[in-house]
């Protein structure tokens, strides 16, 4: 990212809001310059619209701007040492059984937007994968040699996360079954190495 626009995102990362004036002042830059990079960064998503800051002093309004949630992913974070820890504690304080319960309603939440099962097999394994792929998954659905159905993810979007907690596989699996409304069984996988999973996905009759 360009040098000023990265110095006016950690600016307004520190302060929590400015304004064209105050940004103005610590860069040494014009007011139309800030303006400039101040249009950049709303317009790829990182900053609000400018708001009213409201002030008991009397005068025109003052204008500020703040970070979206879209900008909070450009800064370094600690998601995977926290999931980590909430993993660890999981399997340290419950049972088995409870995990998995655990993991299931983790899935249930994750895909409470999917939207609504389709009737034919290939339309729910083509809008699962699809589901998958725009969560962070790369993945794909075909056929094995015995013609049973299966699901193909090459990467996730916690596979750090995943090489110390096989749970998130769990967490996998009971996604795969909520977009399928089938059974899934992982029958390979590479969350140690960054290999291929493969889960087998069927149906009850």
């Amino acid at each position: 990212m360009q040098d000023t626009r990265q110095q006016i995102l950690e600016i307004l990362k520190r302060l929590g809001e400015v304004t064209v004036q105050e940004l103005s002042n610590e860069l040494q830059l014009t007011s139309v310059t800030v303006r400039h990079h101040l249009e950049i960064l709303r317009s790829e998503g990182y900053i609000t619209e400018p708001q009213i800051r409201h002030s008991s002093r009397p005068g025109r309004p003052r204008y500020v701007y703040k970070l979206t949630s879209t900008a909070a992913d450009l800064f370094p974070n600690n998601y995977s040492g926290l999931a980590s820890a909430l993993l660890d504690s999981i399997r340290e304080c419950v049972s088995p059984d409870d995990q998995d319960i655990i993991m299931e309603k983790a899935a249930q939440y994750m895909t409470q937007n999917a939207g609504t099962l389709p009737v034919a097999i290939d339309d729910r394994l083509s809008s699962a994968v699809t589901f998958l792929n725009q969560h962070g998954y790369t993945s794909r659905w075909g056929k094995d040699d015995n013609n049973d159905y299966v699901i193909y993810v090459s990467s996730c979007p916690y596979h750090h996360v995943s090489q110390e907690h096989d749970q998130t596989c769990q967490v996998d699996a009971h996604i795969i079954n909520l977009l399928t409304g089938g059974g899934a069984t992982r029958i390979l996988t590479g969350a140690k190495d960054g290999g291929l999973c493969v889960y087998k996905v069927r149906w009850s009759l």
